[in-house]
C-alpha cells in the first residue's frame, strides 16, 4: 500500500520497518514511562484536562482543541527527547511547544483541521450524490443490513480520504518540534514514513486497542499509565522510523 521507497528531497529520509516493530514500539515506551511515572502520569493528566475543558467550550472548542493538539503534542515529544538524552523530565515541558515551535505547530493543526473538514466535505457531497441517483433506500421498512451494504462504499472512500489526511499528521509535529522543519515539508515528509511504515503502525494500532480498552475495565484506572504509554508510544515510533 502506497510503498514509495524513492529518496526524498530533504536532509531524513525514514526507514522501512518490520510488521512486528509495532509491538516493541509499545514495549519501549512502557520502558520509559516507567522510568519518570510520577512525571508522566502527571503531564498526561494536564493535557487531558486542559483539553476536555478546551472542547467544552461552544462552537469553537472542538476548532480550538484540533489546532493546538500540535503545539502539546510537540511538547510531549521534546520532553520525551529531553528524558532519553538523561535530562529529567518537568511537567512544565508540556508547553515547550508554545515557546519553541509555536507558529509551525500551529500551521500543522490549520493544515490538519482543513483537511479534515475536506474528509466531512467529501462524505457530505457523496451521500448526496447517490441519494439524487437513488443509491441510497429511501424506504424507511428496508433492512439495516441491506442498507448497510449500500454504504459501505461510501464509508471505504470516507475512511481512507480520513487516513490519507491522518498519515500527513502522524509525524508532523514531531518533525516540526524535534527537526525544526517547515509544517508543509513535515506533513510530506510524514505521509511517506507512513506508508512506508503502515504495517507495523497498524500491528502497534491494533495492540494499543487492545490495551487501551483493558484498562477503561476497571474504573478507568489503567488509563493512568495507559494513556501516558500510548504517547509515548508516538516518540518510540518517530526514533524508530527516523
Amino acid at each position: 500500500m502506497l510503498e514509495q521507497d524513492n529518496v526524498i528531497d530533504v536532509s531524513i529520509e525514514p526507514k522501512k520497518n518490520p510488521a512486528m516493530q509495532g509491538w516493541y514500539w509499545i514495549v519501549n515506551a512502557f520502558k520509559l514511562f516507567k522510568q519518570e511515572p510520577t512525571v508522566w502520569v502527571g503531564i498526561c493528566s494536564i493535557f487531558v484536562a486542559v483539553f476536555f475543558s478546551i472542547t467544552l467550550l461552544p462552537i469553537i472548542g472542538g476548532f480550538i482543541a484540533t489546532l493546538l493538539g500540535p503545539v502539546f503534542l510537540g511538547g510531549i515529544m521534546w520532553t520525551a527527547q529531553k528524558q532519553v538524552a538523561g535530562e529529567t523530565p518537568q511537567l512544565i515541558d508540556l508547553f515547550s511547544g508554545f515557546k519553541l515551535r509555536f507558529v509551525e505547530l500551529l500551521k500543522v493543526g490549520v493544515l490538519y483541521m482543513f483537511g479534515t473538514i475536506f474528509v466531512m466535505v467529501l462524505m457530505t457531497v457523496l451521500l448526496a450524490i447517490a441519494s439524487f441517483f437513488g443509491f441510497l433506500p429511501v424506504n424507511k421498512n428496508i433492512k439495516a443490513i441491506e442498507s448497510l451494504s449500500l454504504f459501505w462504499p461510501l464509508l471505504i472512500i470516507t475512511l481512507f480520504s480520513f487516513l490519507i489526511v491522518y498519515s500527513a499528521y502522524f509525524y508532523a509535529p514531531t518533525l516540526v518540534m524535534l527537526q525544526g522543519m517547515k509544517a508543509n515539508e513535515a506533513m510530506k515528509l510524514s505521509f511517506i514514513a507512513f506508508w512506508r511504515n503502515w504495517q507495523p503502525i497498524l500491528i502497534m494500532s491494533m495492540i494499543g486497542a487492545v490495551f487501551l480498552f483493558l484498562a477503561m475495565l476497571p474504573m478507568f484506572l489503567g488509563l493512568i499509565v495507559a494513556l501516558p504509554v500510548a504517547l509515548l508510544t508516538s516518540y518510540i515510533c518517530y526514533v524508530d522510523v527516523f
